[in-house]
C-alpha cells in the first residue's frame, strides 16, 4: 500500500508572471488544502500576482542557488529541515538541482524534478554518482520528447502529469464581448523572444488596418519589453496598446480580455492559456509543443502556425465578426478545463507520485538511478 506523505519542501529559483510560476503556487497551496505540510523556497520575487500567495508558506532566502555564496545559507536550511525532514524535495527549477541533491543526501530523502519547458527538458544534464533523483515529471508528452535518452536518465521514472488550474463558478465568470466598449484582445507572460509577443502586435496592426477597432493589452515583463514598445510605437499601435506589469491581478485581468492569444514559438503546455480557457475567454493560439493537447481547432479554441502575424489577425477577425462563435469556443474551452485540466486532478496524480516514491513502489523508487551530484 503506498505510503503517506505528510510533508513536502519545494524548491524554485524565481517566482514572476509566469505559467512555471503559477503552477508551482497551486501545488503548494493545494497540498496545503489536503492537510500536508508544504513549504516553497526561493530566491527572488518578481512582478506576479500578490493574491496567489495566500495560502502558501513561502520562505524567500536571497543567494541560496547561487553557486558562490550557498553552502552557508544551505547549511543553514538543513539545520531547520532535521527536526522535521520533508519526506519529499521536489525541485520546480532545474538550475537549483545540486542544491536539491546536496540537501536530499544529508536528509536521505527523495528528489522529484518538474521540467515545463522544452529547453528545461533538452538542456537536462545529470551525472553518475547519486541516487536521490527518483522521478522527472513534465508537463507534456512535448517536453518529454526533449529529454534526453543518455544512460544516466533512462533509468529515472519519467511521468507526465498535466498542469491543472482552478475553475471558477459561472457567477463569477463573465460573456467574452459584453462591454459596449471596444473589444480586448491580450496577451500575458514573461515577454521573451520565443513567446511571439512581436508577432501578436504586428497581428494587431492588421486588424486595425482591416477596420477593426480594438485594445490591446500585453501582461508581463521580460528582456523583450523595451523592444516591444518600440515596436508598438513603429506600428502606430500607441493609442491602443498598454502594457501591464506582471503583478496584475490575473482573475481581473483576464475578465477584462474579450480574446486571449498565446502566440509562442514553443510552448511546453500554456497555463496561462488555461487560466484564461477556465475564466471562460476564447483562446487563439500556436500550434506548436503542448498546446495541441488542450485545444481542438475550430472547436475549444483557435489554433495558427507559429510567428504567422497574418493568420493570427484573420482568426482574431473571425472572432470579432461572429461572438457568438467566440462565446460556443469559449464556454467549449472552458468544459476541456473542467474535465481534463482542473487543479485537483493535477494533485491527485502528483500525491499518487509521491506515495510511490515514499512507499518504494514499483515504477519509482525501485528503479536503478543516477543523476547530478552537487557541488
Amino acid at each position: 500500500m503506498p505510503a503517506e506523505v505528510q510533508r513536502v519542501l519545494f524548491l524554485t529559483r524565481e517566482l514572476s508572471f509566469r505559467g512555471s510560476s503559477l503552477m508551482s503556487l497551486r501545488l503548494v497551496r493545494g497540498l496545503e488544502n489536503r492537510q500536508i505540510d508544504a513549504a516553497l523556497v526561493c530566491s527572488r520575487l518578481g512582478a506576479f500576482d500578490r493574491t496567489l500567495l495566500e495560502g502558501v508558506r513561502l520562505h524567500r532566502i536571497p543567494g541560496y542557488s547561487t553557486p558562490i555564496w550557498n553552502r552557508l545559507i544551505l547549511r543553514t536550511l538543513l539545520r531547520d529541515q532535521r527536526d522535521l525532514p520533508p519526506d519529499i524535495i521536489h525541485v520546480l527549477d532545474r538550475r537549483v538541482m545540486p542544491q536539491a541533491l546536496w540537501l536530499a543526501r544529508n536528509l536521505k530523502r527523495p528528489v522529484v524534478l518538474t521540467l515545463c519547458d522544452h529547453a528545461d527538458a533538452a538542456g537536462l544534464t545529470l551525472r553518475s554518482g547519486c541516487r536521490e533523483l527518483k522521478a522527472i515529471i513534465t508537463v507534456s508528452e512535448s517536453v518529454q520528447a526533449q529529454i534526453s535518452d543518455h544512460s544516466s536518465i533512462a533509468g529515472i521514472e519519467q511521468r507526465v502529469i498535466l498542469p491543472g488550474v482552478a475553475v471558477p463558478p459561472d457567477e463569477q465568470v463573465s460573456r467574452p464581448f459584453q462591454n459596449s466598449q471596444e473589444p480586448v484582445i491580450g496577451m500575458a507572460g514573461r515577454l521573451e523572444a520565443i513567446k511571439g509577443a512581436a508577432f501578436f502586435l504586428k497581428a494587431c496592426h492588421r486588424v486595425i488596418e482591416a477596420g477593426h477597432q480594438i485594445r490591446i493589452v500585453v501582461a508581463g515583463s521580460g528582456p523583450e519589453e523595451r523592444g516591444l514598445r518600440q515596436l508598438a510605437n513603429s506600428l502606430d499601435l500607441a493609442s491602443r496598446v498598454t502594457f501591464v506589469e506582471g503583478g496584475v491581478e490575473m482573475q481581473a485581468y483576464l475578465s477584462a480580455v474579450d480574446v486571449f492569444c498565446l502566440p509562442s514559438l514553443q510552448q511546453g503546455l500554456g497555463v496561462l492559456m488555461l487560466e484564461a480557457m477556465a475564466m471562460g475567454r476564447p483562446v487563439i493560439a500556436s500550434g506548436v509543443g503542448g498546446v495541441v493537447r488542450v485545444i481542438e481547432d475550430n472547436v475549444s479554441g483557435l489554433i495558427v502556425p507559429p510567428s504567422d502575424s497574418r493568420r493570427l489577425s484573420e482568426r482574431i477577425i473571425e472572432l470579432l465578426t461572429d461572438t457568438e462563435r467566440a462565446f460556443r469556443i469559449a464556454s467549449a474551452g472552458r468544459e476541456v478545463i473542467r474535465n481534463h485540466f482542473h487543479e485537483d486532478r493535477m494533485m491527485d496524480e502528483t500525491l499518487q507520485l509521491y506515495r510511490e516514491i515514499v512507499g518504494g513502489s514499483k515504477g519509482a523508487a525501485t528503479i536503478p538511478l543516477a543523476a547530478t551530484s552537487a557541488s
